[in-house]
């Protein structure tokens, strides 16, 4: 019995080991074939981009475009002379030179009509400085499951297939290689923003020292948010559509009474653009640029974009720092005159009238009251007495940062109202009619 267990058992060893030699040995050939497929995989064109020197597209229906390199850049040389798109070219090209052969559906073919390429849908052209020189691709009908396209490359007969995402990046018109940007100045360098629209306008400048103004006149602090929102929508701004090549007939695009007209001036020059009336669908305006051929259209959001009120671009808060920056904080109220400083360990005392030590939690409370000053409205008029700001109520100086940085600000209740400006505005703010009570409660907390 003792016999037949230990025989048992060695039959199972034997059978456990040549079990794993089979799986070894399997897993080693998939990997092995796994390889060997991989290798067989055929690229459409052998050759780095860089050596594509020019590309023609041919559409069975439409107008032949042909694209061509100009030293480091590209250019679209026919139908017309344009400037091309970068960045489409150059995915157009990394599409051409990563894409692969599927299938070979028939080496030789009888008629080539059974896939199309008896008159092909579209046809690339391309010219290279290296072999091949020339590379010419016909495309013809979608395979049955639409999952992919017959290709053919000239001198070769056979017939493959493409993937049908391989085709949607070869497959480009004159639209999708242009260069569509609808404002050509650098948006980081603009120094200066004029719109116009029937009987209103705003103007926005970049002072000396970079911060944006509103001009209103007189000149206010401008929203930066607000503005780098405007800056940003022209940074990324391109043509939706082309009406026109020229402005030959600008009349039919309502560019006599135009919805808005916008000047951009930055340190490179400066554009007009004009926006007219809109397309035939209506979610478009028809637009211009005075630096720039085409009549085009642009999306309605551009006009609502633009189109503010000057109250909305101007800068509602009254400071610009963070808690964590404040160092220094003197306060002129009806409780006199008290002063505020942080020691080097970060903890605040009061210095004046009378010095103590004040609680962090406590501190921190009264900034976050002092940082909620925030303009709720701008009341018209420019005359500080009556707004109670000739002899403010108020008056609040903080010192922060690593420059040692001081902002003033003063503020005075007038009725119900509360009124309040930066000692460098010339024109006052009015605050939420509470502002000053939960100032005074921070301060009292002190």
């Amino acid at each position: 019995m003792k016999k037949k267990f230990i025989n048992t058992l060695v039959a199972l060893a034997i059978l456990g080991g040549t079990w794993g030699a089979l799986t070894y040995y399997d897993r080693r050939k998939s990997r092995e074939t796994s390889k060997v497929e991989a290798s067989k995989e055929e690229k459409l064109l052998t050759l780095d981009s860089q050596h594509v020197q020019a590309v023609t597209f041919h559409p069975r229906d439409g107008e032949a475009v042909t694209c061509r390199r100009e030293g480091a850049a590209w250019g679209i040389a026919e139908p017309k002379k344009l400037q091309a798109d970068s960045s489409a070219i150059s995915s157009f090209l990394s599409s051409l030179t990563s894409a692969t052969v599927e299938e070979v559906v028939d080496p030789h073919p009888a008629n080539l009509k059974d896939f199309g390429l008896d008159s092909p849908a579209f046809t690339l052209d391309v010219t290279t400085d290296a072999k091949p020189a020339k590379f010419d691709l016909n495309l013809g009908d979608d395979t049955p499951t639409s999952g992919g396209v017959y290709a053919q490359v000239a001198g070769n007969p056979r017939v493959f297939t493409l993937a049908s995402y391989v085709k949607t990046s070869l497959e480009k018109k004159l639209f999708d290689l242009r260069d569509r940007h609808a404002v050509t100045l650098d948006a980081d360098q603009l120094r200066k923003i004029e719109a116009q629209w029937k009987d209103k306008k705003y103007v926005l400048e970049k002072n000396p020292e970079g911060v944006w103004d509103l001009d209103l006149p007189p000149a206010v602090r401008a929203d930066r948010f607000g503005v780098e929102g405007l800056v940003s929508q022209l940074r990324g701004l391109t043509m939706q559509t082309i009406a026109a090549e020229d402005k030959k007939k600008s009349g039919d695009y309502g560019f006599g009474k135009p919805e808005l007209r916008l000047q951009l001036t930055s340190t490179g020059g400066a554009q007009t653009i004009v926006l007219g009336k809109k397309d035939k669908e209506g979610d478009r305006y028809f637009a211009s640029n005075s630096a720039l051929d085409p009549v085009f259209t642009l999306n309605s959001d551009f006009l609502t974009t633009f189109k503010k009120d000057p109250a909305d671009l101007r800068e509602k808060d009254l400071w610009s720092w963070s808690s964590f920056e404040v160092k220094h904080v003197e306060v002129d109220a009806a409780g006199g005159h008290r002063v505020f400083e942080q020691d080097r360990g970060g903890k605040w005392k009061q210095t004046a009238p009378t010095s103590k030590e004040l609680t962090s939690a406590k501190m921190d409370t009264f900034l976050s009251r002092l940082r909620d000053l925030r303009a709720e409205s701008f009341p018209k008029g420019g005359d500080l007495a009556q707004f109670g700001l000739a002899k403010p109520a108020y008056r609040l100086q903080v010192q922060f940062g690593d420059k040692n940085q001081k902002e003033n600000v003063e503020a005075s209740k007038v009725g119900d109202h509360v009124y309040a400006r930066r000692s460098t505005d010339s024109l006052p703010c009015e605050l939420p009619k509470t502002a000053l009570d939960d100032l005074d409660k921070a301060l009292k907390d002190l």
